[in-house]
């Protein structure tokens, strides 16, 4: 059955009396007035102080993750991040320096890149690679996978991964670390 004959699709004729109650998992769209009103960007400027100490380079960091590709991508990255925040603060957590953090690379087209030295191909916040260690053990193929998966694509994406990886190792740090947990 094509997709659009399925039952479920958003574009199917629908049969029958209306659906009474919540709809099943279609939402109406949300406004970007609607996720711009709640993204709080000197709240993210402030959780990310410990990582990115120079603030310009913090707001150049904060305007990535939160003012950069689609407004859902804002959104949710200002929600995650926050709550990440709030573990934090209610666990009493420090941040923690990690020795064996990674850079994050700033994605250039070739021809911009090649202009470009190794220092200005880095984002100012590195991502802490000691939480990926209790899912892989670092130096395998999968550890490297996933620090891969983590730095790679629109700086929306990577900022936000490392700036999430950063609050996970303040929380973890307490905790003994157990080896690759599957």
């Amino acid at each position: 059955m094509p997709p659009h004959d399925h039952p479920h699709h958003p574009h199917h004729p629908r049969k029958g009396p209306p659906r009474k109650g919540p709809p099943h998992h279609h939402r109406h769209h949300v406004p970007s007035s609607a996720i711009t009103a709640f993204v709080d960007r000197p709240r993210i400027d402030a959780l990310l102080a410990p990582w990115v100490p120079d603030p310009a380079d913090r707001a150049f960091v904060v305007r990535c993750i939160l003012g950069e590709g689609p407004a859902h991508h804002r959104g949710a990255n200002f929600v995650l991040l926050a709550l990440l925040g709030l573990l934090v603060e209610r666990e009493g957590r420090a941040p923690g320096a990690d020795p064996a953090a990674v850079p994050v690379p700033l994605r250039l087209p070739p021809h911009l890149a090649e202009d470009r030295d190794e220092d200005d191909g880095l984002y100012p916040l590195a991502m802490p690679t000691r939480p990926i260690e209790r899912l892989a053990a670092r130096g395998s193929r999968e550890f490297d996978a996933m620090v891969d998966c983590l730095t790679d694509g629109p700086p929306q994406h990577a900022l936000a991964n490392a700036a999430m990886l950063a609050l996970l190792d303040a929380l973890l740090a307490g905790d003994p670390p157990r080896g690759p947990e599957r």
